[in-house]
């Protein structure tokens, strides 16, 4: 993963176009109207998930160097969203909107980057990869 990619951008992220609270709101305005049958996975008020997800964004990020700690608090998160009713299809439409509501938000007042887009994929492929396998591990053949 590109850390000083994926850091440069979560620090834009906070001063840039209102900051986290914007873009973690933004992200979950999108995700219900180009996914609403998740919408029914999360409570009403959506102004505290908005501050968690940016929190566990910048942890994810911060920590994108410490792999083995990186690893062991991403299994724990999706242990832990399976008891939301996360499925295995819900990653790849979080991690499009993710990176969607980065570039609109980055682009606003600079640029969101051909590279830097390919490191916030990379990023979330592995990410997305490390929960899917602790959360829906597959039986050896």
């Amino acid at each position: 993963m590109n850390a000083l990619l994926l850091k440069t951008s979560v620090d834009r992220a906070k001063v840039e176009n209102g900051g986290l609270e914007t873009l973690g709101m933004r992200f979950y305005e999108r995700l219900f109207e180009k996914y609403p049958s998740v919408r029914p996975l999360f409570p009403k008020e959506m102004k505290s998930q908005a501050s968690h997800l940016m929190a566990a964004v910048g942890w994810i990020v911060a920590n994108v160097e410490n792999t083995a700690v990186l690893k062991q608090s991403l299994e724990e998160m999706a242990v832990k969203h399976l008891t939301y009713g996360t499925l295995e299809a819900h990653y790849p439409a979080v991690g499009e909107n993710l990176i969607a509501v980065l570039e609109e938000h980055l682009s606003v007042e600079g640029e969101f980057s051909e590279e830097t887009k390919v490191a916030w994929t990379n990023a979330y492929d592995t990410i997305q990869s490390i929960m899917i396998a602790k959360a829906y591990p597959k039986e050896a053949v």
